[in-house]
């Protein structure tokens, strides 16, 4: 006795529309219902999604009561025998099978052109010696030997590409046999007055995206342009087939709602009894007593750096038209649109710890929202490398574009023969003079930045003195203490000098401290 018999007049219902989130997947079916409707059944549905996720969208005219859902092995369900790669695996083979049949086709061609002069003429069959004119005859039939030998390697080539594109789709369907297979029908009681539509809307874990970037800079009109990309990945168990796609940066399974303050109360310790043993064991012991905050466990599913930070709103792309996502593991890339900025050009150095030049362009915080992805280099429409997008919450984008080879960087003197340490009194000190010169070398005018770490005292009783020629624009460069910033506009052939003395002192009875 069977506990389970398809249902008469049982439907798919396709989908119409997926929202990718990090890790996370919302997928939007819609099912038509006749009039006079009871029973709606949609079989063959991917028992991967989350039932507590599903939410029922009926028309006016129609009315939903329960929903029962049943998980059963796909071979017990012969309606749903296939998965979702047959179609694709089906499609690859009938081309195998087409390229075999002419590869059979061209080798009887040959066959017979063997047979017509054939190496061992006592045993090889009598064939009849072609009439008319012999030379002609005999370069036709090199000629067609030739092109079918041609073919024949042609073939091989196609079916060796189709056998590795077949490949791993077969073993991506045998892996999804051999998960469980199981398929999930619904049974939703309906109560339609008229024909109707019903919309369901579930998520299931598993699809994901990932954010990319392509940034061209035209040097000449200082025009900037980035295009969005991403790549999609999904393994749902549901092929998606002309689907509207949106991408989202939120992440439904994030936190919803930020850290609540604790109460801050104080009150005296009470003495410690005394312990056997040593003084300094009770005093080792006694900072245990404080409650530490437990780490925060690591982020469920596949992280792409796409995830929002507390605070911000999620940004969503629709993309035009439909798309076709297989269940697989194929990647897919996908545009997500272009932006064009101007974009002010400058060219940066850090003399101190390299003796060259980088140009970087230089925009405002774009609009919206712009997760950490890889980011692609191009300059004038050449390559010249990538990095990796990551605006943080700071007002300004820069990005950088290769080395600048006509920018002149010169260090006077080495460090080693500027510094001098000595005793005043009861304080060391130590000067350090550092000399720069950069020069233009460019046709036109750059916008130059000159970038030095300068010391910071930590502790009172370290004092620095410092002193800068020219006097630099900032001595706290994007709110970095201690980093100092030179800028200027920088003629073509022009010499820039810069110069910066500092004067350390610390107790000479005390060792100093330095992290650079």
């Amino acid at each position: 006795m069977t506990l389970w018999a398809p249902q008469a007049g049982a439907q798919t219902a396709p989908i119409e529309r997926v929202t990718v989130y990090p890790g996370l997947a919302e997928v939007e079916r819609v099912a038509r219902v006749a009039p006079g409707s009871r029973e709606l059944v949609l079989d063959c549905l991917s028992a991967q999604f989350d039932m507590g996720s599903l939410r029922l969208e009926p028309d006016a005219a129609l009315r939903t009561g329960a929903v029962t859902a049943l998980n059963r092995p796909r071979e017990q369900a012969p309606e749903c025998q296939a998965t979702p790669l047959d179609a694709r695996v089906r499609a690859l083979e009938d081309k195998l099978a087409a390229l075999d049949a002419e590869h059979e086709g061209h080798a009887l061609a040959l066959g017979y052109l063997r047979a017509l002069a054939p190496a061992d003429a006592a045993s090889a069959p009598r064939v009849p010696a072609p009439a008319g004119n012999l030379a002609a005859q005999l370069a036709a039939m090199q000629k067609a030997g030739q092109t079918a030998l041609n073919e024949q390697h042609r073939i091989e080539r196609e079916r060796e590409a189709l056998r590795r594109e077949l490949s791993p789709l077969k073993a991506e369907r045998d892996r999804l046999l051999q998960q469980g297979g199981e398929v999930r029908q619904l049974r939703i009681a309906v109560a339609a007055s008229a024909e109707a539509t019903l919309r369901l809307r579930y998520q299931v874990a598993g699809p994901t995206w990932a954010p990319a970037y392509r940034a061209q800079l035209d040097t000449t009109a200082g025009q900037l342009e980035i295009e969005r990309l991403a790549q999609v990945l999904q393994r749902s168990g549901e092929d998606w087939r002309g689907v509207a796609l949106t991408l989202s940066t939120g992440s439904p399974r994030g936190a919803t709602a930020g850290p609540q303050p604790r109460p801050w109360t104080l009150a005296l310790r009470e003495p410690l009894p005394p312990r056997n043993g040593p003084q300094g064991a009770s005093l080792k012991a006694a900072p245990m007593a404080m409650d530490a905050a437990p780490a925060a466990p690591p982020p469920d599913g596949l992280d792409f750096a796409v995830q929002m930070q507390e605070g911000e709103f999620a940004t969503a792309f629709n993309l035009p038209g439909k798309v076709d996502i297989g269940s697989g593991a194929e990647r897919v890339a996908l545009s997500l649109g272009r932006q064009r900025f101007t974009a002010t050009l400058l060219v940066q150095a850090v003399p101190a710890q390299d003796a060259s030049a980088w140009l970087l362009a230089e925009l405002p915080r774009p609009a919206g929202i712009w997760p950490d992805g890889p980011l692609q280099l191009l300059r004038d429409g050449q390559a010249v490398g990538s990095a990796t997008l990551r605006l943080g919450q700071r007002a300004t984008l820069s990005l950088p574009f290769g080395r600048d080879d006509k920018l002149r960087v010169q260090e006077l003197q080495p460090p080693a023969q500027q510094a001098s340490s000595g005793f005043i009194g009861a304080r060391s000190e130590r000067r350090v003079a550092r000399r720069y010169e950069l020069e233009n070398r460019h046709a036109t005018p750059i916008e130059l930045r000159v970038l030095e770490s300068s010391p910071v005292s930590t502790d009172e009783r370290v004092q620095v003195d410092k002193r800068f020629e020219p006097a630099p624009a900032s001595q706290a460069w994007q709110d970095e203490a201690g980093i100092v910033a030179w800028q200027r506009r920088l003629s073509p052939g022009e010499r820039w000098a810069l110069q910066a003395d500092y004067l350390i002192s610390w107790p000479k009875d005390q060792p100093l401290a330095e992290r650079r």
